[in-house]
């Protein structure tokens, strides 16, 4: 038997993993370059801002609807703010719903050392007369370092202001992230030991995660950085490209108080990721890192995780594993009869392609797993998407 996260990243050897393992743009608006930004010409400082300002404000990010907004703190810290104007009902149900603004994404960051992430707060909910200390994102009452207040009511409608000598900034237009494409590795099986140069998606023992950037110097020296996504800080990283091996990389990540080592073999095959060992204080865990833009899965290929929003696209088919026993739509069937029942929806070049969900418990055997995904090829189902194990859904009690 094998958990969840075993089966998945196995599977994830026959497939390509999806845009969703890459950091978002919010993401990208790091410390260093939010001050940036904050210090150009497109960031205009606004006393206050209306639930109306708000909801007009145009999408600047790529993956994200809400209204971005950046601030300076009454103690100079940059921060970035996703802000969504709502309207709730009261606890009691009763009466008109009234105006709140919900702070969807909040980070602040150390001025000093802007490669330092301060806070970092999901969905808080600003009911009217409510302060915000946005250097330790917590709600907090008068006195206690609020920077932001939201007042409900007034004669400019419900609003955002500022506080004392904190400061609130809308853009003109999207931030400049770094969008620079990753250097890609050399064609064919051969590995290179500039192929280890690139951006990846590094995650650690199912503990860390982060966005890992290496480039290769002469004689096979690596340097680079790491963003962690629980702490937002960038941490060096130095390394060499080991000789007893081509596919061998060392690196180490160097934090406050600890150094990280990493022992990684890049895959020949496309050399779109890497996995291995990193250890620290003489513990050793696994790793595992996707190369961004590169290439995970043999050629000809559409295996991997299910992406968000892609659950409605049309032609799904839902096939879950239950042992040996498998599952279409809800209905048990065998390989003859999941074959059959197939057959007419990939024939007929009216209807959309058809493609399948593969739903497994977290404790399925991997060759249960890769027994109904080769059938499934088999018949010609070219898009398998893995749905991860949950509570029992509606379609699997059928």
């Amino acid at each position: 038997m094998i958990r969840r996260l075993g089966w998945c990243l196995v599977i994830g050897g026959l497939g390509a993993l999806t845009p969703s393992t890459m950091a978002d743009q919010f993401e990208q608006l790091d410390g260093p370059t939010l001050v940036r930004t904050l210090k150009g010409p497109d960031a205009k400082a606004a006393a206050s801002l209306t639930v109306s300002d708000l909801g007009a404000m145009p999408a600047l990010l790529r993956d994200s609807r809400s209204a971005l907004v950046l601030a300076r703190t009454d103690r100079g810290n940059p921060a970035r703010l996703l802000i969504v104007p709502e309207l709730r009902k009261p606890a009691d149900g009763k009466g008109e719903p009234i105006p709140v603004v919900v702070l969807e994404r909040l980070d602040a960051f150390d001025a000093a050392d802007p490669s330092t992430r301060l806070a970092s707060r999901r969905d808080v909910v600003v009911f009217d007369g409510f302060q915000v200390d946005l250097d330790s994102g917590q709600v907090v009452p008068e006195g206690q370092g609020g920077d932001v207040i939201f007042r409900a009511k007034g004669e400019n409608g419900p609003r955002l202001e500022i506080l004392g000598d904190a400061r609130l900034f809308t853009l003109a237009k999207a931030p400049a992230l770094d969008n620079a494409k990753a250097p890609q590795p050399t064609p064919g099986r051969a590995v290179l030991p500039g192929d280890f140069a690139g951006r990846y998606r590094l995650f650690c023992n199912g503990q860390s995660s982060g966005t890992l950037d290496l480039k290769v110097e002469a004689r096979g020296v690596v340097t680079g950085l790491f963003r962690s996504d629980l702490h937002g800080t960038t941490y060096p990283v130095s390394g060499q490209v080991a000789t007893d091996a081509a596919q061998k990389v060392l690196f180490a990540i160097k934090y406050p108080r600890a150094r990280q080592e990493f022992e990684g073999y890049l895959w020949a095959e496309g050399k779109g990721a890497m996995a291995g060992l990193a250890s620290i204080a003489e513990r050793s865990v696994g790793f595992f890192a996707i190369r961004e833009g590169g290439r995970s899965a043999p050629e000809g290929s559409d295996v991997g995780p299910i992406a968000a929003g892609e659950a409605d696209r049309p032609g799904r088919c839902l096939v879950e594993v239950r042992g040996e026993q498998i599952r279409l739509d809800g209905n048990v069937a065998t390989f003859e009869e999941l074959a059959a029942a197939l057959r007419p929806r990939i024939d007929n070049p009216e209807g959309p392609a058809p493609w399948v969900v593969l739903r497994a418990p977290a404790d399925s055997k991997f060759a249960d797993i890769l027994k109904v995904v080769e059938n499934l090829r088999a018949l010609g189902i070219k898009t398998v998407r893995f749905e991860a194990p949950g509570p029992e859904k509606d379609e699997a009690k059928k």
